[in-house]
């Protein structure tokens, strides 16, 4: 009893002392990881594809190359679309200046000014969305050689993954225990990615659509962004929602700038409170605090491409430590109390079949 009491701060001091070495270590290789990450990512949702044409009587690699030309076409057909846009968009970032300048002159004799005024605020937060827009211009122009790496190091892993099924089970029949845990791993990753994929899709073509007939500038950009920022918990919402609320404040004033809010709002509430959570159920389990605050750590690690993929590397962690008996107080810590509450009333349940059995 006294020696586990006793091992226990030295447990945490370890535990902790290596979560510190493990983060610097990954902020320090960081430009390597990132594309590692997203190459997995990629083989673990289009892996399915190759097997279910490989079902179809299609060669594994005549599927890996069908599945990687599918993804090449939509990547590049979306991107030169998202491009076009962002050069027209800094093209006409000159007249919205004017234009805001304009509206703020209207304005300005209605703002009240307390210590910094809300002129000078919102001057600043036009500054930055459209400094933004000006980053999202040089980094997408920038980041061709990332992603042709991911689509190489994603080839590679589906061809070797087209003609492993047979070897890997002839290795792994005394481990099924590991066979079961990348299983759960695969298919817990693979399902959250793809919901969300959907559900974000829904909300970027709902997104689009409102700003279309609202009439707001480059709609189909803003309902991309939308896709684009629905993997960033919480806050993705807010980023994509800033510039098409700029336009509507250019071309209708401000009842225009909170006309595009709340629409945006409701696609979002339909997509986020609706829609997702009736298709994930209950196989997410995640603390709505460690989701938030995984946001903040991976982005510390990879930066931007660390929000994106925030949620997904965070459920990887937790199965990693609900692996070990050491690390699995841990890893329920991260699951939400609803979930946690829920699963005590299952066991209790079968504790209390199982003794009035006997």
């Amino acid at each position: 009893m006294n020696a586990n009491t006793s091992s226990t701060p030295a447990k945490v001091l370890i535990y902790s002392t290596a979560a510190v070495l493990l983060t610097l270590g990954m902020k320090a290789i960081s430009i390597i990881l990132i594309p590692v990450f997203f190459a997995l990512f990629a083989f673990l949702i289009f892996a399915p594809l190759v097997r279910w044409l490989m079902r179809k009587r299609v060669p594994g690699t005549v599927s890996v190359f069908l599945v990687i030309l599918f993804f090449i076409f939509v990547f590049f057909g979306t991107a030169i679309l998202f491009v076009n846009s962002l050069i027209q968009l800094s093209d006409q970032i000159p007249n919205y200046e004017t234009q805001f300048q304009s509206v703020l002159d209207s304005i300005s004799a209605y703002l009240p000014v307390v210590g910094v005024s809300v002129e000078e605020i919102l001057r600043s937060l036009a500054a930055f969305a459209f400094g933004v827009s000006g980053e999202i211009i040089s980094g997408a122009l920038s980041a061709g050689s990332t992603i042709v790496l991911i689509v190489v190091t994603t080839t590679f892993l589906l061809l070797d993954a087209a003609s492993a099924p047979e070897r890997v089970q002839r290795e792994v029949e005394d481990e099924q225990v590991s066979l079961s845990k990348f299983t759960e791993l695969s298919s817990k990753v693979i399902n959250y990615m793809l919901l969300r994929t959907e559900t974000n899709l829904l909300g970027g073509i709902g997104t689009a659509i409102l700003l279309f007939i609202g009439g707001i500038d480059f709609a189909l950009l803003w309902g991309f962004l939308t896709f684009l920022f629905g993997y960033i918990p919480y806050l993705g919402f807010y980023m994509a929602a800033i510039p098409p609320m700029l336009l509507g404040l250019f071309k209708y004033g401000p009842i225009g700038a909170v006309a595009v809010l709340a629409g945006i709002s409701l696609v979002n509430m339909l997509v986020e409170n609706v829609l997702f959570p009736s298709l994930a159920g209950k196989g997410l389990k995640l603390s709505p605090t460690i989701v938030f605050l995984s946001l903040f750590y991976w982005s510390f690690i990879l930066g931007a491409a660390g929000a994106l993929i925030a949620v997904p590397l965070t459920i990887v962690v937790k199965i990693i430590l609900e692996s070990s008996e050491d690390t699995r107080l841990i890893a329920k810590l991260m699951e939400s109390s609803g979930d946690r509450d829920k699963e005590e009333v299952t066991e209790e349940q079968g504790e209390g079949n199982g003794n009035s059995g006997e």
